[in-house]
């Protein structure tokens, strides 16, 4: 499989279905990788992607469509929460299922991480 045929690639469904909050110290300005354009304050050490803080979820960082061709625009620069969402797992499944996508299988090979 090459890395892009990989769900993660083209899913989108967890950018369509939870919120995203994350350290202050994850944004560019504190450091960081997100660009702070893409998210906004909660409450002082608190932030959160832009698009995922009301139903519908669509966060801000994502490009295309869901379930064909999502695509996570700063992939490479995402929060820790995207990070450590795992692809596959119960809310995974359960985020695509919400969005009439079939479960994934797992095991699936890791996806590149940014340095």
């Amino acid at each position: 499989m090459s890395l892009d045929d990989h769900p993660c690639l083209h899913c989108g469904a967890c950018c369509h279905e939870y919120r995203v909050e994350f350290s202050v110290y994850e944004l560019q300005s504190m450091g960081g990788l997100v660009p702070d354009a893409l998210a906004h304050e909660v409450n002082g050490n608190r932030w959160r992607m832009n698009g995922t803080a009301r139903r519908p979820v669509r966060c801000d960082a994502l490009t295309g469509c869901l379930g064909e061709t999502s695509v996570c625009g700063i992939y490479e620069q995402r929060p820790s929460a995207c990070r450590s969402f795992e692809m596959g797992s119960e809310r995974c499944n359960e985020a695509r299922a919400r969005h009439g996508l079939a479960p994934l299988p797992t095991p699936w090979p890791d996806l590149p991480q940014a340095a």
